[in-house]
């Protein structure tokens, strides 16, 4: 199954594009900065560290059900 294919059907985002979407927001974040010094960054989900089920009761009920699925 090609990979535009396999994103329809993705439970889980791929560590490929997760580094891809942090690299954007870096740059984005990089160029507030250049135009305003006191720019602070997001403190979520825009951040690697971060986990949108943390923000999101939804979510975090959609991983714990995945977590328990397959195990």
């Amino acid at each position: 199954m090609p990979s535009k294919e396999r994103k329809l059907y993705q439970v889980k985002q791929d560590d490929e594009d997760r580094k891809l979407f942090d690299s954007k927001w870096e740059k984005l974040n990089n160029k507030m900065r250049n135009a305003d010094p006191k720019f602070e960054e997001p403190l979520f989900p825009f951040q690697a560290s971060c986990l949108i089920r943390d923000y999101n009761s939804l979510y975090a009920k959609i991983y714990d059900k995945e977590k328990y699925v397959n195990m």
